[in-house]
């Protein structure tokens, strides 16, 4: 595989990241605007998409902003995506069930406690999202462009350049130092990565069209690693969520069922530790690539 050459950002990929923040800024509002009148799991899904990628962008762009500022955005930005988590986390539950119940269908219960649970969830999402308003987060990024703006015409093109670079392998090199900390007992560990490692996959695709080596297949590599990592989570979720269920309902539960949950968990977290190294095809850390 190719690796990410964190050298070769154009002069203007600031102008050009500034401009994509504009983009996003609308995509964003429109998502959740079409959420907040149509919801559906298509337009949750997309809303948080369009939520992740302009945090990203921001993220991206921290070192030409006040720190405080982007702290600002990223509270609001992470209040929308908070709203939407039990409600996700139940869905794929659900899904994960769904496939259980062919061979334990005594375990039907619980699947109608986590269908009650995702109406509710459901209810609650909806009635957050509505009252999420976009005025203030549409001022501090007003406030983004400006400054950007002042910094374009500042700061000479090939130390913008650099600025980001250093952005993205901050990210990646917090992605690493976490990688290198896992601990196969403690998944939180793992979940840990995976949400230092998002933060990273996302600039990189917010950058992807000014990086030679970033083409589909790289990029669809990244999503993958990330997947694993995913699944693994999923299946702690809903662990917990099982055994929640179980104190409170005294029923003929299948006790098979719960085993092949931590079989299945244990052999999703051999499958990601045997690829875990696959991080360092991501992106060469600008200490590296100098040396």
């Amino acid at each position: 595989m190719k690796l990410i050459n964190s050298r070769k950002l154009p002069g203007n990929t600031l102008s050009l990241i500034a401009r994509s923040l504009k983009k996003q800024w609308k995509r964003y509002r429109n998502e959740l605007q079409r959420c907040q009148k149509d919801f559906s799991e298509k337009s949750v899904h997309k809303s948080r998409i369009t939520a992740r990628r302009l945090l990203s962008t921001l993220e991206l762009l921290s070192p030409f902003l006040p720190a405080q500022r982007i702290k600002k955005a990223r509270q609001r930005l992470k209040r929308h995506l908070d709203s939407f988590d039990d409600l996700r986390d139940t869905q794929i539950q659900m899904a994960a069930v769904t496939e259980l119940l062919r061979a334990f269908p005594k375990a039907r219960g619980f699947d109608l406690w986590l269908r009650e649970r995702e109406e509710r969830f459901a209810g609650r999402t909806r009635y957050r999202l509505k009252r999420i308003s976009t005025k203030p987060l549409a001022k501090l990024v007003s406030a983004c462009q400006k400054d950007l703006k002042k910094q374009r015409q500042e700061c000479p093109p090939k130390v913008a350049a650099t600025r980001l670079e250093r952005s993205v392998g901050g990210a990646f090199a917090r992605t690493l130092t976490l990688r290198k900390r896992i601990d196969r007992r403690q998944t939180n560990s793992i979940h840990c990565t995976r949400v230092a490692f998002k933060r990273f996959r996302y600039m990189v695709e917010v950058l992807a069209a000014h990086l030679p080596a970033a083409d589909e297949k790289l990029l669809a590599e990244m999503q993958h690693y990330q997947t694993m990592m995913g699944d693994i989570q999923d299946t702690e979720v809903l662990l917990r969520a099982l055994d929640k269920y179980l104190r409170k309902k005294k029923s003929d539960f299948p006790r098979g069922f719960r085993e092949e949950l931590v079989r299945r968990s244990q052999w999703l977290i051999r499958v990601y530790l045997d690829a875990a190294d696959q991080l360092h095809e991501f992106w060469p850390l600008p200490w590296v690539t100098r040396a």
